[in-house]
């Protein structure tokens, strides 16, 4: 198990000790700090102790900025477990999130990455609604946007994230696209669970930046897959979801898009393309 820190002074202890609580004790437990400017690293260092009677293997990296991929990459270097789990430094576990993943993976080896449900607590850890799925997916449905699979509650099968190449430093969407080159050309599926494992924290509302930035993740990862059928669409979706955050608040840019997206066939099989219809005549 990973935990990549970076400027979660008032988190990261509460993530590490829902790893420490968990009812599995066969775990290994990487912690890196990937650069904090703040105290993150001195709250770790407060928990060497523990965590070195707790876990099999530990180990406690603070060094200069990689970006998350190549923190991540060397979490990969380090472990030696069968399977790999990241929790981000703001996210906490259930005490029965490993257990439940491992009892899973054991029991269906087709599966290359499980996950569990969530729940969304906010900055002071209060709980304010939740994330629940159940379900098998393959590689269209990740690609197409139809899959909700919750990054602190997964489990991966080690080996196949490094038969995949490891993540890309050069993409900022690394667990989406992860999940689609663990599945791309197999068999292989990847499986949601209907158990609440993981709670993610969600910050203050994105600002249309941030949006942006996600948008230009995503489309930098979908390009990377030209060969496939389903890239207009998959392209068009990106389309929808960029147009409906821009309808609420944008309605200039907005309009600028709906024209385009209004020639697209693939745009009338889109929820989000109506959603955006709506915040553009309705939400002001």
């Amino acid at each position: 198990m990973c935990v990549p820190v970076y400027n979660h002074e008032h988190f990261v202890v509460d993530s590490i000790r829902s790893i420490i609580d968990q009812t599995y004790q066969n775990i290994e437990l990487i912690i890196i700090d990937d650069g904090s400017t703040d105290s993150s690293a001195l709250k770790v260092e407060s928990l060497l102790e523990e965590c070195e009677a707790r876990f099999t293997r530990f180990k406690f990296i603070s060094r200069a900025n990689k970006g998350l991929s190549g923190t991540l990459n060397d979490a990969l270097q380090w472990a030696t477990g069968t399977y790999f789990s990241a929790l981000a430094s703001d996210d906490m576990l259930y005490p029965t999130k490993t257990d439940v993943l491992v009892k899973h993976m054991l029991e269906n080896p087709g599966c290359v990455a499980s996950f569990g449900s969530v729940s969304l607590i906010d900055d002071q850890g209060v709980e304010r609604g939740f994330r629940k799925s159940a379900g098998k997916h393959k590689f269209d449905e990740i690609f197409l946007l139809k899959s909700e699979l919750p990054a602190p509650a997964s489990m991966v099968v080690l080996q196949a994230i490094i038969d995949a190449g490891s993540y890309n430093p050069e993409v900022k969407i690394e667990d989406w696209d992860m999940w689609m080159r663990l599945t791309k050309g197999n068999d292989k599926f990847v499986q949601v669970l209907p158990d609440i494992l993981a709670k993610y924290r969600m910050h203050p509302a994105n600002t249309m930046k941030q949006h942006n930035l996600v948008h230009d993740g995503l489309l930098l990862i979908v390009q990377q897959h030209q060969d496939h059928p389903l890239h207009a669409r998959v392209l068009c979706i990106l389309n929808c979801v960029r147009f409906r955050n821009l309808a609420a608040s944008r309605k200039k840019e907005a309009v600028s898009l709906i024209g385009k997206l209004a020639l697209n066939p693939y745009s009338y099989r889109e929820p989000r393309f109506y959603q955006g219809v709506l915040h553009l005549l309705f939400k002001w």
